[in-house]
């Protein structure tokens, strides 16, 4: 995976939620969550299949250098 997907707000980052990018950097700032467990359990976002938390891995990384 590369994190050119990351950077498109309207891509589906988590196919069994089906969120977007921009509904995932919603969810950061309004938890607070700086970890992957955190959004995991605090945003109910990549909780299910898990095929995401690569990339939201990466959107965390790239939130928190912003």
């Amino acid at each position: 995976m590369n994190g050119m997907n990351i950077d498109r707000p309207e891509y589906e980052i988590c196919l069994c939620r089906r969120l977007k990018v921009s509904d995932v950097e919603k969810i950061i700032e309004e938890t607070g969550a700086s970890t992957l467990k955190e959004l995991c359990e605090l945003g109910h976002v990549g909780d299910k299949c898990g095929g995401c938390r690569e990339e939201l891995q990466m959107l965390l990384e790239k939130k928190q250098k912003h």
